[in-house]
């Protein structure tokens, strides 16, 4: 009996000293799924929700996280969005926001316009990219570009405030030859709809007009309606087809 007691109590001494032996086993909490942190992604009732040392992140018109681009309601909800509208809602988190969506519409012309320098665009966009992503992102990134990146960049900010922006490539006169006829040069500018009236937006031609011809006059690139001729003030516009828009 008593030998017995002692091969147990041996063997309760190597259980026990194989448990302490045993190296500890830590489990990090995913940025993902983690609700007693309260920090990074949080999912609850089948939303996401955003947070940041400790407090829900709210309101946000773009933000980066974990690799992936989001918008963030007033209430808190994240919403996953492409990298070119998450790029735009950053930047316009980063230029500021206005107390009506116009002022902050021309604060995006703005930037486009003075803040991306001229400069011939590298690349072109891959296979089942659009145009508008490929330029936008490139413009976002490099803050450098051409008339398709400068109305890129604008187009995807007024999609993201919520604007019917469109991209348009197509035409302007940019000479005359020798017997008068127009000289056409491709260019690409935005338009959006505004109460059943259709407004061309063009940064590059704002960036001509200040920055080459030091010219500060009104309607310069912002908010004009199409032309049958240009002038100082604003570009004759063609469609992609050569046809005269009107």
């Amino acid at each position: 009996m008593k030998r017995m007691k002692k091969t147990l109590f041996l063997l309760f001494l190597a259980m026990l000293v194989t448990f302490c032996a045993a190296p500890a086993v830590t489990y990090a909490a995913s940025s993902t799924s983690s609700s007693t942190t309260k920090n990074g992604l949080v999912e609850k009732n089948g939303k996401l929700y955003y947070y940041k040392n400790g407090k829900l992140v709210k309101d946000k018109l773009g933000i980066k996280i974990d690799g992936n681009y989001y918008k963030i309601s007033a209430k808190g909800v994240c919403k996953k969005v492409s990298e070119a509208a998450g790029r735009a809602g950053i930047q316009l988190e980063k230029i500021g926001r206005e107390s009506t969506k116009s002022k902050t519409l021309k604060k995006a012309f703005t930037w486009c316009s003075t803040q991306i320098t001229y400069a011939p665009v590298t690349g072109s966009p891959a296979s089942g990219q659009t145009k508008l992503a490929y330029y936008s992102i490139y413009g976002f990134k490099k803050k450098v570009g051409d008339c398709n990146v400068m109305a890129a960049t604008f187009c995807q900010m007024a999609k993201v405030l919520g604007y019917d922006a469109k991209f348009v490539s197509g035409y302007i006169i940019s000479s005359y030859d020798s017997d008068g006829n127009p000289v056409l040069a491709k260019h690409a500018w935005v338009t959006i709809k505004i109460s059943g009236t259709t407004y061309v937006y063009d940064p590059n031609f704002a960036y001509v007009q200040h920055t080459l011809n030091n010219n500060t006059a009104a309607h310069s690139g912002y908010k004009m309606t199409y032309t049958k001729t240009g002038t100082k003030l604003q570009y004759t516009y063609y469609s992609s087809k050569k046809k005269l828009l009107k």
